[in-house]
């Protein structure tokens, strides 16, 4: 019977390992101008990169300051990739407010309290509710449009597959700090990275949508037609 460190070992590397694809099919299909699309490549290759970090076999105490960190950065980065994204200037107005002020707060909590797990209770459980609000309210506002284009659809799926991560977090959340001895810290990150290996398939689906384009390039660089000032735009010479 195979034990669970041996499936703990498997699905990690595995689940590291598709966090490098997104990025891999960015470049592929040449959608580096593509703002929103390359952003979340590189949110995923910077999280397959701190996963890395659990090979390195840091200290508890290193490896503690390390988790407080990230924890601390993680939604205020995301909810600044939203905000490059969305064409809503509602969320982009209430991200500008709520981004910062998360991680003000959450700075003055960890002096106060110290930059420890446990000091992160309270505030990462509003930041999981704010992003995940911020997460379905974009996929509303997705939904509601007339047509859906290539892009759009592709983000509908990376939108489905950080809802998944991220309501995963919520469930290892409770877990953590409300039925503590109720799982390990193995079985946590066993969850961690299953819910990697459902969500991440989605979010490379959504970076292979056909009809992603990058945008066209200015007026300024094509050959102009000297009287093409007076016609307007939506006439086709």
């Amino acid at each position: 019977m195979i034990s669970k460190s041996i499936i703990y070992q498997i699905v990690s590397v595995l689940a590291v390992g598709l966090y490098f694809v997104p990025m891999l099919v960015v470049l592929m299909k040449k959608l580096w101008a593509a703002v929103p699309f390359r952003l979340f490549a590189l949110y995923w290759l910077i999280g397959a990169l701190a996963n890395l970090v659990e090979y390195m076999h840091l200290s508890p105490p290193a490896l503690d300051l390390y988790t407080v960190i990230y924890n601390l950065l993680d939604i205020p980065i995301v909810l600044s990739i939203f905000y490059f994204s969305s064409s809503s200037p509602v969320v982009k107005k209430f991200i500008r407010i709520v981004a910062p002020a998360l991680l003000a707060i959450s700075l003055v909590n960890c002096s106060i309290r110290g930059f420890n797990t446990d000091a992160l209770e309270y505030v990462l459980g509003g930041e999981l509710l704010i992003v995940l609000s911020v997460i379905v309210w974009e996929i509303i506002l997705k939904l509601q449009q007339i047509k859906l284009t290539g892009p759009v659809k592709g983000l509908l799926l990376i939108y489905a597959a950080l809802f998944f991560e991220y309501g995963t977090f919520v469930v290892i959340y409770i877990f953590d700090y409300f039925l503590p001895g109720t799982s390990t810290s193995t079985d946590n990150f066993l969850v961690y990275y299953l819910s990697s290996l459902v969500a991440l398939p989605v979010a490379i689906c959504g970076f292979l949508t056909k009809g992603i384009k990058t945008p066209p390039q200015p007026l300024a660089d094509r050959s102009e037609n000297p009287f093409s000032r007076s016609i307007p735009d939506y006439v086709q010479i």
